[in-house]
This record gives C-alpha cells, structure tokens and sequence, in this order.
C-alpha cells in the first residue's frame, strides 16, 4: 500500500511539474484580450492586480505588496506612485505609527477594476461556447482550485 502511495505522490509530482510548463503559455493565450484593456484603461496587468489584492486585503504597505508579489519594493513604489496620480489609490499614513504608510483602494480604482472584471466576464463567456456546462463548471472550480492551493505553498 506504501509503494502505491509513493507512486501516486511521484506520478502526482511529475503531473504538476509538467503542467506548469503548459499552463502559463495557454493562460497567456487565453487571456491575450488582456492588451486589450491595457490599451483601453492606459495601465498595465501590474497595475490591475495591485488593485485587485487592495479590494481584496483593504490597505497594504509597500512593502507588503512587493512582498505578495515577489517584487523588489523600489520597483513597486513607481507602480504605486501611477496608481496614486491615476486617482485609483492613495497613500494614508498609519494612526498608530506615522513611519508607516498604508496604500488603500480608491473609489475610482473601485470602478475601474469592475469594468476590467467585466471585460474579462465577457472573454470567459466566449470561452464557455467551446465547453460543455459541465467542463465549464469544471473549469471554474479548478481555477479556484489553483488559486487557492497557490496561496497556501
């Protein structure tokens, strides 16, 4: 029964270590509309993630976010400071330590991160014409899947 473990966890092992290879490429190609909204909304992917995990956490450092995104602070802090002139997000100094300086979500970064969402809705449901019901439910929890099995290693 062991061996029958070790060789599943092996076989498991290589599934990934070879899925990797193929997911970014086909993630690149199924998302390619994604220039598209970088055209329209002048900002980089870079910019709509950072304002994503702010939705998400509500206000992070600097260095919080460079860390997230396993990103050098002094190349994080020119993104910040677009997002900041942009009028998307603002920097508010802590109440307990003014050394520290929070990077919340604005209003507006609110609005435009739910166009983008939208955008993309519209690109996944040109995706589900080439699936079943039931692969594209597949599809859905096995993203949610990756994400979360992500967060956690």
């Amino acid at each position: 029964m062991k061996n029958m473990e070790q060789k599943n966890n092996f076989e498991s092992l290589e599934m990934i270590a070879e899925n990797v290879f193929q997911v970014i490429p086909l993630l690149k190609k199924r998302l390619s509309h994604i220039s598209a909204f970088q055209s329209k909304h002048g900002l980089p992917l870079s910019h709509f993630q950072v304002l994503s995990l702010l939705e998400e956490r509500g206000s992070m450092s600097v260095s919080e976010i460079s860390e997230y995104f396993d990103i050098a602070k002094p190349n994080i802090t020119p993104l910040v400071d677009r997002l900041v002139n942009a009028g998307l997000v603002d920097r508010v100094r802590s109440t307990t330590d003014r050394r520290v300086v929070f990077i919340v979500i604005l209003d507006e970064g609110r609005e435009r991160l739910k166009t983008i969402r939208e955008m993309l809705a519209s690109n996944v449901e040109e995706w589900k014409r080439s699936l079943t019901d039931e692969e594209f439910a597949q599809l859905a929890e096995s993203m949610n899947n990756v994400v979360t099995y992500l967060k956690k290693i």
